[in-house]
Formats: structure tokens, sequence, C-alpha cells
């Protein structure tokens, strides 16, 4: 009992999470981890969980799965998996998000649309279903939310990402005042080449302080890709690369926190198109 507690205390205090503040804005795909959790900007299928209106310029029908073992413990493992269709103008995409393990853990299971509208402006919605669940005779809660977002591409060059989660600032059920925070992000990329990638990005909650991001993707070729990037509040280090295998991608980064150390990151998208 008191080492379920003491585990228990520490996955929340490790997680950066509470029952006030989760961590469901978190940026998913080990690419946009090894670009220092930058996201908004990048029209790739980690969209459907990142900034769903970058996701309307998906071809065909794509598949994959992420999987996330934070500071190198068990009890915090991450796996995320999703489908995204085309449709006209735009994609359709399904998803779910856990992460913890029997102590602790958090689900986001989401429905969304995305829509271009032509070549330079997009914008995206996703239906979330949450679920928050602690053990020791803490129980779960369980809320109903939606997020959104618009992405611009002002020139060949130079694009803007912006995404809102949780605008109506719910509550959990079965709580009087546990309202879960609302999370804005913003977010440009340069391309000064076609081979050169750098972003930047700013998030705010109503739970924590403002948290700024940057990082850079090489790609060789059109295969193998090379990433690094930096994230504050604390400070998180990050690398990573990757490898196109004709309709596969395989991604791998890892996360360096200043204080907690490694959370290695591995994910996988699999393009059904013709």
């Amino acid at each position: 009992m008191k080492k379920n507690l003491f585990m228990l205390s520490l996955i929340m205090l490790l997680s950066g999470t509470n029952v006030k503040a989760q961590a469901f804005t978190y940026p998913l795909g080990a690419r946009a981890i090894g670009m220092g959790h930058n996201s908004l900007v990048i029209k790739d299928y980690w969209a459907i969980f990142n900034n769903q209106a970058a996701a309307a310029f998906l071809p065909g029908i794509h598949a994959g799965v992420f999987m996330e073992n934070r500071f190198l413990l068990d009890e915090m493992n991450r796996i995320a998996l999703g489908v995204s269709v085309p449709v006209k103008k735009g994609s359709l995409f399904v998803n779910a998000d856990h992460f913890g393990g029997k102590l602790y853990s958090e689900l986001k299971a989401g429905a969304g649309y995305a829509m271009h509208f032509g070549e330079h402006f997009s914008a995206g919605l996703q239906l979330d279903y949450l679920r928050i669940a602690i053990s020791e005779g803490y129980g779960s809660h369980h809320a109903f939310t939606f997020e959104g977002g618009i992405h611009v591409s002002i020139t060949e060059k130079l694009s803007l990402g912006f995404h809102i989660f949780n605008p109506l600032h719910v509550k959990w059920s079965g709580t009087s005042n546990e309202h879960i925070p609302v999370t804005m992000r913003a977010g440009l990329g340069f391309k000064p080449e076609a081979s050169l990638t750098i972003c930047a990005e700013i998030m705010k909650s109503t739970a924590d302080a403002a948290v700024i991001s940057a990082g850079v993707e090489y790609r060789y070729k059109s295969r193998f890709f090379i990433r690094a990037g930096i994230t504050s509040g604390p400070a998180r280090y990050t690398f990573g690369a990757g490898f196109r295998l004709k309709k596969l991608v395989i991604d791998i980064a890892s996360s360096v926190h200043s204080y907690l150390g490694y959370s290695p990151q591995l994910s996988f998208t699999y393009s059904f198109e013709k």
C-alpha cells in the first residue's frame, strides 16, 4: 500500500500532471519531439494529433503508431495510434492516446475533420473524450471537449500555425471546480531551402507558464532526416532521426530533461497512397 502510494506520487510529480492540469496537448510523433516538440506547421500524419488543420493536405489513407517511455519508467509509457482518410478538400481521422499504467493513467480519444481552402489556408476541428484514472481509491473522471487549429502558408518558405485545446474550459465529471486547462499554441516554420526546416513555437495554458521551443530538421536525399531542438521550462534538449522506405516512415527521438533524464520515442507511419 505504502509502496503504491509512493509510486503514484512519483508518477504524478514526474509527469508534470495532476487532476487539475493534464498533458493532453503533449505533441506526438518522434519527428515533432526530435525537433524540440515543434509540430504546428508540419504537414504530416501526426498533424491529426498536433494541429488538425495541417492534416487537410494528407494524400491517401495513413496510419501510425507512436511509443514513448518517459524517463525510462515502465509506469510512464505512452502509446498513440490513429488513421486518416482523405475526403473532398480535406481529411477525416480518428485517434487515441494513452499514458500511464495501473496506478495512474490518462486517455484521450478523438475524431475530427480538416479542410483546406486552396493551397495556402486550412482549418481543422476535433471532438475529444478524456479520461483520467487514479488507483488507491481515487477513482476516475471523464470529460468531453474539443480542439482545433489553423495552418497558413504565407509563402513557399514561411508558414504559420495556431491551435487551441478545450476553449470552453470544461470540468471533470464528478467534481465541482476541477477545470481542465485551456491551452493555446502558436508557431512558425521557415524553409530557407528544400532540405532544411526551422520551427519555433510558444505554448501557454491556464495552468502553467508559457513554454518556448525551437527545432530544426535536415533532409538528405528525401529518405534520411536528422533533427534537434530545445524546449524551455525547465530545459529539455531533443534530438532524433528518420528514415523513409517507400510507404513506410520510421522516426526515433529522445528528449533529455535537465533534471530527470532521458525519454526515448519511436513512431511508425504507413501510407496507403497509390
